[in-house]
């Protein structure tokens, strides 16, 4: 015979214990949810992060692209790879925003020496135009007043001569990161041209008080 008491007490320990597994059931359940939630959170802020990463190498190639533009890509070389001596604690946008700002810096040549350079350069081209243009004038006695435009021409034109004489040196000689600054010195060459100017009206002077 089975002593009822115990059966209660056996029917109350076994609905007890249902009850807990349920309830761990039901929790598990929930952080199975929890977990799952912060999974796809997880892959949704990887992706972000991916994303941001691409955008950041972008302006990385942008960056470089415009310093090999500026400057040439002999001067700048290929795109380094990532360094480990980078600032932990430097943003990398924050790094790439300083990076762009220093590429679009002004560069400080030593311009004065090419200024004297490009000056005695125009004033060279000047006279051996001028010297030229005697000599065909010379040659060419059948000519008339033609000979006068040959003589006289390459005077008059001296100091555009020197302009253009300094503007293809620095077109063509000057290294290719020089370049953007360099063009501002064929002024030097149209004063160099200008001698020229001098010369002739030193000459002219000296022709009309003796």
């Amino acid at each position: 015979m089975t002593d009822p008491q115990a059966a209660r007490r056996a029917y109350k320990e076994y609905a007890a214990e249902a009850g807990r597994r349920l309830l761990a059931a039901e929790e598990a359940r929930r952080r199975l949810e929890e977990a799952e939630e912060r999974r796809t959170e997880a892959y949704a802020s990887v992706e972000q992060e991916w994303a941001r990463l691409d955008g950041l190498e972008e302006r990385a190639v942008g960056v470089w692209r415009e310093l090999t533009t500026r400057f040439g890509p002999h001067a700048v070389g290929t795109l380094p790879d990532p360094g480990d001596d980078a600032r932990p604690d430097r943003d990398a946008a924050e790094v790439l925003g300083d990076a762009h700002k220093r590429v679009r810096e002004p560069v400080h040549y030593p311009l004065t020496g090419r200024y004297i350079q490009m000056a005695v350069l125009g004033f060279v081209a000047a006279v051996v135009v001028t010297a030229v243009g005697f000599e065909l004038a010379k040659s060419l006695r059948g000519l008339g007043q033609v000979r006068l435009v040959l003589a006289y021409g390459p005077v008059l034109a001296a100091p555009l001569i020197g302009q253009q004489a300094a503007k293809a040196w620095i077109r063509l000689r000057t290294s290719h990161e020089e370049q953007e600054y360099a063009v501002d010195t064929a002024t030097g060459g149209l004063a160099g041209g200008g001698g020229v100017w001098l010369i002739a009206l030193v000459f002219v002077v000296v022709h009309f008080v003796t």
